[in-house]
């Protein structure tokens, strides 16, 4: 489970809270006693209860979630609602106020198109390694241009993640952000391009003919992407994550994420001779053994 379907239970269980709140409100307005208790024996172990998943879902994905939200998740945090001294009736059951504020401002903050734009990413990339497992047709185009040249990789690269909405470009110098398929400088044309890409990606190809070789090609891959300042593309540009695509013959193991400067360089392989997932773990626990 992601951290954010762990925010969308978690936000389940908040307007649960908050409508049981709203039902108890109307009744206050007909006896303003709680003779039951409800207050503190229903509504705040619930608060409680929900207080601290918040803070849990911050300590564990605080590398994860948008800078805003992660703020705002700690300055609900700070204020200490649910410690406040509850005694019983409807001035206790304001409480719930700043939960449910904080609950709509997280909700628009993680509302941004980084997010948006690197989920849309990961599966068109995800729906093209698949495709390389069960269309020879696709296959075969991809081997073709793996053999041709680095570019040739680029432009069908390109062309698949635009069916997704994706505008991947690559940073030439003295061009800046360039189109992989014409290799023309995307502000030439940004207007149209901004009316049909849903995100803008920064992409690295390199072609990895030597199984020992992935981690230079990524470094390489890397340090090129590093020299892109960003954000001339809008708000619809992913400036916190690039990508360094892989292209190689086998299988091969993904290097790890790198973050620099306040951007995280995730890298894609994409095999020419693909496996499954188990086969490839079979492969790789061979390995292990000889």
């Amino acid at each position: 489970m992601t951290w954010l379907d762990k925010w969308r239970a978690l936000e389940a269980r908040i307007d649960g809270l908050i409508r049981a709140g709203e039902f108890l409100a109307l009744t206050f307005q007909v006896n303003s006693g709680d003779a039951f208790n409800v207050v503190r024996n229903s509504f705040l172990p619930e608060l409680v209860a929900i207080s601290a998943e918040i803070k849990q879902l911050g300590d564990a994905y605080s590398s994860e979630l948008p800078k805003k939200a992660y703020d705002a998740l700690n300055k609900y945090i700070a204020l200490d609602w649910h410690n406040k001294s509850f005694k019983s009736g409807s001035v206790d059951i304001q409480a719930l106020a700043p939960l449910a504020a904080f609950r709509s401002e997280f909700s628009y903050l993680l509302r941004d198109a980084e997010i948006e734009g690197r989920n849309l990413t990961e599966l068109a990339f995800e729906h093209l390694r698949r495709q390389l497992v069960v269309d020879e047709d696709i296959r075969k185009k991809w081997q073709t241009a793996f053999r041709s040249h680095e570019t040739a990789c680029e432009k069908l690269g390109a062309v698949h993640l635009l069916s997704h909405g994706i505008w991947a470009f690559k940073f030439v110098a003295p061009g800046g952000a360039t189109d992989l398929v014409f290799g023309d400088p995307i502000g030439k044309d940004l207007g149209r391009v901004k009316r049909t890409a849903r995100a803008f990606v920064l992409t690295e190809w390199k072609l990895v003919k030597r199984e020992n070789n992935i981690e230079a090609k990524a470094r390489e891959g890397r340090a090129q992407a590093a020299i892109y300042s960003g954000g001339v593309l809008g708000d619809t540009e992913l400036n916190r994550t690039r990508y360094v695509v892989l292209v190689c013959e086998l299988d091969l193991p993904v290097p790890d994420d790198v973050s620099e400067r306040n951007v995280v360089y995730r890298h894609v392989v994409l095999p020419m001779q693909p496996k499954s997932p188990s086969a490839t773990a079979r492969s790789k626990k061979a390995l292990g053994k000889s």
